[in-house]
């Protein structure tokens, strides 16, 4: 173990100063990944099971009063159906008001430091590619100074190092990119489940209204779900 971080110090040395930021970038990318997962361990269910389990609790087109004690949960479809029921009374555009600005806040969550990840796995490359030019500039200077005379070895050798850093940013930038895409994907499709549970949730309320007061003229406020 020890000569393993021996040589991978070396390897950092021998890529020379850009290959800094470069780590610096990978240890900030693996921090946001493991707060990103342990987000989603700790306080995300499957959106769309829960969504499911909500359908399925409309039984005789009334919602169960439990359900209004998630709207303080960490879970977010969870918080969307309580928010709802707390707001079931207000007017459709109130309900839809309120209901939007709880999505929007549960996607923020979701998308927490993403853009550090978007911008690591976009610089890291760039960095190796900088890393390597340095590195060929001065490999090719020591030629210029030997006159062209030199030892292919030294060469090869200069160029070795200086390729070290292109590989340094682009195995920092692959994994980083594969888990952005993991991360926007789940996003996507909260947000997708969250602006279906709106929809079902103020057209049971307004529907519900309708068959309290059918009296009144409901035209305006009836949506399809």
């Amino acid at each position: 173990m020890f000569d393993f971080i021996q040589s991978t110090f070396s390897l950092v040395g021998k890529g020379g100063f850009i290959m800094i930021p470069i780590l610096v970038c990978s240890v900030i990318a693996l921090a946001i990944v493991i707060e990103r997962l342990y987000f989603i361990r700790t306080t995300q269910n499957d959106p769309k099971k829960t969504l499911d389990l909500f359908k399925e609790s409309l039984t005789g087109n009334r919602i169960p009063e439990d359900w209004m004690n998630h709207k303080d949960s960490e879970d977010s479809m969870k918080r969307m159906i309580g928010e709802g029921l707390r707001v079931k009374d207000l007017p459709k555009w109130k309900m839809e008001e309120r209901l939007s600005e709880v999505g929007q806040e549960e996607i923020n969550k979701q998308n927490k430091y993403i853009r550090g990840l978007e911008v690591i796995a976009s610089i890291t490359p760039l960095l190796g590619l900088l890393g390597t030019v340095i590195g060929m500039v001065q490999a090719f200077n020591k030629v210029a100074e030997y006159k062209g005379i030199v030892d292919p070895s030294l060469l090869a050798g200069g160029i070795w190092e200086a390729l070290l850093t292109t590989a340094a940013g682009l195995s920092v930038a692959i994994p980083t990119m594969i888990l952005l895409h993991y991360f926007t994907r789940r996003t996507e499709n909260v947000a997708f489940n969250l602006e279906k549970c709106g929809r079902i949730l103020i057209h049971h309320f307004i529907n519900e209204k309708a068959e309290k007061n059918p009296k009144n003229d409901w035209s305006d406020e009836l949506i399809e779900a």
